[in-house]
Parts: C-alpha cells; structure tokens; sequence
C-alpha cells in the first residue's frame, strides 16, 4: 500500500513538472493587452460609438429616394389629375357627364426625391456629445486595461508566492523523511517505539498533503493567468523570476485624479452636457430644403410626361406637450447624480489609497519580525535536531520544531506576498 501511494504521489510530481511552462510578467502583460475579451468587447463599445458619430452626419447630408407607383382608378377628381399630370387633357375632357363619370384610367408614376438639412441647430451638440462619448469608451477601455494588468500583476506575485511556499515545504518533506529514517533506525536499535514512528509518518503525510494542495492552487491560479492572456487553459506556468520584495513604490505620491476612469466618467458628464444643449437647441426653428422630379404615364414603364416641384420648408415645434423641458430637466438630473458618484469615487479612492500605505508601513514590520521569526525557528530546529539525536529530545518536540519552521517560513513568504500587492495597489491609484 505504501508503495501504491509513493508511486501515485511520483506520477502526480511528474505531471506537474511535463505541464509546466515559463512565463515572465512583461509577457504576460503583452498578451494580456493582445488577446483578452474584456478589451475585446470595450473595442467594439468603441466602434459602435464611432459609428454612432458617423450616423449624425445624416443631419447634413442630403437623403435621396426612388420609387414607382401604380394605380387604376375612376375617381373623378383622381382620374382628371391624372389625366392632366400624363399631359392627355382635352376640351372633351370637360365634358360634364366624363367630368362626373370617368371611366377607368392607369396612372404610373416614378418619382425621384431629395431632401437637403440646411439648419438644424441641434445637430452640432449631439455631434459633441457623441465625441465625448467616445472619449469616454476610449478611457474605459484603458482603464480596464490597466484594472487587468493589476490583476495580471497580483496573480503573477501569488504565483510567485505559491512556488516558494512549495519549496519551503519540499524542504521539509525532505527533512521529515530524514527523521523518519533516523527514528525508524532508533526503533530497530530500541531508543524509539513504534508509536514515535506513526508520529513522523502521518506528520509527513501532512507535509505531503500540503504540497498537493499547493500544486492544485498553483493550477487554478495558472488557470486564471491562462484566461487573462486569453490562451488555453491546460497550462501550468512557472514565472521565471522568484519571489522579492518590491521596493520600486513611490508611497509619497497621492491620488491621481487624472486616472483613467475619472476621466471616463468627466467625458459622460461632458457628453450629458451636451446632450441638455442639444434638447435646449431643438426649441429651436429647422430649415430644410426638398425636391422631386416625377415621371407620368398611362402605360407601365411608360415615362410620357414629367414635372418637378422644389422648395424650403421652416417648421418650428413651439410646444410639443412639455416633453422637451422634461428631457431638460430629467437629463440636469442624471448630470448631478454622475458629479456626485465621481466625488464619491474619488473620495472611496483616496481613502483606500490612504489604507494602503498604513497597510504596506503594517506589512513592513510583518516581514522584518517574520524574517526574525524564521531564523530563530531555524535555529531552534538545529538544536533540537542535534539533541534528538543524541536521545535528549522527544520525537513529538522534533515534528513541533519541524512543522514551526516550515510555518515560520511560509510566513515570511506571506508578508513578502502582501507587501507587494500593497505596492501594486498604490501603483495603481496613484498612477
């Protein structure tokens, strides 16, 4: 059974050294900004906004439209302008009994139209409020951007973080199966009982379990990482550089208000201003000029007779129920509410920016009193080992001093980790 379970923990070993593969933060970044969905998706929010722009070209450039008609009717007053528009009238035609009592008449018409916006005065804020918009979408996506690369950043240090974490507990497997050797020898020579050696087995097993929860969290993690670049996700990934502390962070700066998302949100409320001028402006006359050329004829696909009609029409919405003014109004509304969740933002901000810097003074000391902490258990460790091989220690202290080291270790690796996810966090808001 032992060796069952020696060789599972073998194979799974082995697996995880054939699946794993490098990756370097810089790269990991790239890909990131190269292929992942989010930005993919706030690209197109970006197209559809530009188009959005395109479309308000409509309200200046000229609309044409083609159509044909056609109609059988006797109707009297229909069938006499017809007649007259196919240019067949004559003084028969005014005959009183035709004139009350026409027969039936084809009438086909092909009509050519054109409309041309000369003032719209509305048109050119809707034009800046779409160009704020973009501008908007645009500090949204790299906002979003640079939310990833955090991400990016704070998964690649956990990374970091969990492979140390492995070694350290490699370390102590190793040192485990050495007392195991040691007290399974004392046993065979009668200075250790049976009872110490289950002790030093299930202690390692321990150990052991710990190292395959590790590899299983170093998987989603690689999994994660794998969904940010927007690669497959049968990847285990080593980064290529260990674990340090990052002491690039400047802690002096303060927040940036010039951030990517509180620019997005004063280029919305830019947009939203324009949009109240737009509302405003279309109280405003409209002058728009049109035109039509027909084609008449009794036949289809007959083009006997034509004529043209052309002019300008003014038209001026004095009061269309109040709904314009409420547009205003509502619209002054939505205007107070984005200033006051920007201020909320940035002061949400601020205040989080401020308990980083507590946070990283805090993780500081956690690394100056754990590195303290691990040499002292080392040491302990070193006495206790040699003292237990010469029958003055206990086996239970032993696995005591073992696991404490191995804990003391992987808590020096902690507050190494949290440090730098405080300096990613200031980077972040003060960038």
């Amino acid at each position: 059974m032992k060796k069952i379970l020696m060789g599972s923990y073998f194979f799974f070993a082995i697996f995880q050294v054939m699946a794993q593969e490098s990756l370097d933060l810089h790269q990991a970044i790239n890909l990131m900004k190269s292929n992942n969905s989010q930005l993919k998706i706030q690209q197109y929010e970006i197209q559809q906004s530009e188009t959005e722009y395109n479309n308000t070209l409509s309200g200046f450039l000229p609309r044409a439209a083609i159509s044909y008609t056609g109609f059988h009717t006797n109707d009297p007053l229909n069938a006499f302008g017809f007649k007259l528009q196919q240019g067949r009238i004559t003084a028969m035609d005014f005959n009183p009994d035709l004139l009350n009592d026409p027969k039936g008449i084809g009438h086909f018409n092909t009509k050519f139209s054109l409309q041309q916006p000369i003032l719209n005065f509305d048109i050119f804020p809707a034009r800046k409020a779409v160009q704020a918009k973009i501008k908007a979408v645009n500090y949204k996506k790299q906002f979003v951007e640079n939310m990833l690369e955090v991400e990016i950043k704070k998964a690649f240090n956990n990374l970091q973080f969990l492979y140390e974490t492995k070694s350290a507990v490699q370390k102590g497997i190793i040192a485990y199966q050495e007392v195991l050797r040691n007290t399974e020898n004392m046993e065979k020579q009668g200075y250790a009982k049976p009872s110490d050696v289950l002790m030093v087995k299930v202690g390692l097993i321990d150990v052991q379990n710990r190292e395959v929860e590790i590899d299983n969290n170093i998987s989603n993690l690689s999994n994660y990482l794998s969904w940010l670049m927007g690669k497959d996700t049968d990847v285990t990934y080593q980064p290529i550089d260990r674990l340090t502390q990052n002491l690039t962070t400047d802690t002096q700066l303060d927040f940036y208000e010039g951030r990517m998302d509180i620019m997005a949100m004063k280029n919305g409320i830019e947009a939203q201003n324009s949009m109240t001028t737009m509302y405003k402006r279309a109280l405003l006359p409209r002058l728009n000029a049109f035109g039509e050329f027909n084609l008449y004829d009794k036949k289809a696909w007959g083009f006997g007779n034509n004529g043209y009609l052309v002019g300008a029409s003014l038209s001026w919405d004095i009061f269309n129920g109040g709904e314009t003014y409420n547009k205003i109004k509502l619209n002054r509304i939505d205007i107070e509410k984005a200033e006051s969740e920007m201020q909320l933002h940035i002061e949400k901000n601020k205040l989080e920016l401020q308990k980083a810097k507590r946070d990283l003074i805090t993780n500081q000391a956690k690394i100056d009193l754990s590195k303290a902490a691990k040499a002292q258990a080392s040491e302990s460790l070193r006495l206790i080992e040699n003292r237990y091989q010469e029958g003055l220690e206990k086996t239970s202290d032993l696995l005591i001093s073992q696991a404490t080291e191995i804990e003391k270790e992987v808590n020096y690796l902690q507050a190494i980790k949290d440090f730098n996810e405080t300096t990613i966090q200031i980077e972040f808001l003060t960038k």
